[in-house]
């Protein structure tokens, strides 16, 4: 038992969720052997086998499914008597800390986030990714502090979603695009033209949404191209007929090419637009967490 170690026992905490050595490694910054090497380490000191391999995943014994029910809580306190042992100064932070920002939030919010969190703590390192499909399991158990995207109601009670700002869904064409030239513009008359769909993964990787829209005409859209870049989305609708689906928010980063349309889609067939910071439960009181969710709020409200 003396050789091991609280990193040991997220590594193990995270295999438990993922039943993958490559996914574990990849999640928390690590080399797959090193994630072998800390397996065998806690495997020789628990004195059980705690995954037995099926195919490629891991399938874990009744010993680490125990463990894995009370590990949180130990980690949990663990972390908290630490974190109370001084005062929180965010100018001496060091290591490295992991985020998520949804692509709508990274291109709106990214760069001023991240200089914000290299001026306040100069000497850490900020991981900032998109968000992904494994982002709730990496919030539960503290691989990552934070994370912002859409309100999502099908997220889990230990996961909290703060609100932080409202936003409003938009259709985006070129400037020259002939549907700038109606005075009223109807669903009939945009079911004319495909769509470019931005996919938002744990929010709507279906186009369930724009599918909802256009049901009072009981016409389904045509999307020619779906992606979770919004670079490619912008820049195909630039040379194009398409339409995009964007935000306010983040049509506002590039209406130099794009403009939205004068159409209004009735509210009960718009997805809830609440941008919302992510976090655990348990990690609600954690100074750090706590601070980025006051920047990250007062950055939206600015």
């Amino acid at each position: 038992m003396d050789n091991l170690d609280i990193k040991s026992l997220k590594v193990l905490l995270n295999l438990y969720t993922t039943c993958n050595t490559y996914h574990t490694a990849e999640q928390m910054d690590l080399s797959q052997s090193s994630v072998a090497r800390i397996l065998a380490k806690c495997r020789q000191a628990l004195n059980d086998p705690l995954f037995i391999r099926s195919g490629i995943q891991l399938v874990p014994t009744a010993y680490a499914d125990t463990l894995a029910e009370k590990l949180p809580t130990i980690i949990n306190q663990y972390e908290d008597a630490v974190t109370n042992h001084k005062d929180f100064k965010i100018g001496e932070l060091t290591g490295r800390y992991q985020l998520f920002l949804s692509h709508p939030a990274q291109l709106v919010y990214g760069v001023k986030l991240f200089e914000l969190l290299n001026k306040s703590a100069p000497n850490a390192t900020w991981y900032i990714k998109g968000w992904e499909s494994t982002s709730v399991e990496q919030l539960l158990d503290g691989s990552a502090l934070i994370g912002v995207n859409y309100y999502a109601s099908n997220f889990p009670n230990s996961i909290i979603q703060y609100p932080v700002c409202d936003d409003d869904f938009l259709i985006l064409a070129t400037h020259d695009h002939a549907l700038h030239k109606k005075q009223n513009i109807t669903f009939r008359d945009i079911a004319e033209y495909p769509f470019i769909s931005l996919t938002i993964p744990s929010w709507d990787e279906r186009n369930r949404y724009l599918d909802n829209a256009f049901q009072s005409i009981e016409k389904s859209p045509k999307i020619s191209l779906q992606t979770d870049s919004i670079h490619l989305g912008i820049q195909v609708a630039q040379t194009s007929n398409m339409l995009l689906t964007a935000s306010k928010r983040m049509a506002n980063e590039f209406t130099a090419v794009l403009s939205p349309l004068n159409f209004e889609i009735e509210t009960a067939l718009l997805p809830t637009a609440q941008v919302v910071c992510s976090f655990s439960r348990k990690n609600a009181n954690k100074p750090l967490v706590k601070w980025l969710k006051k920047q990250i709020c007062q950055l939206a409200s600015s």
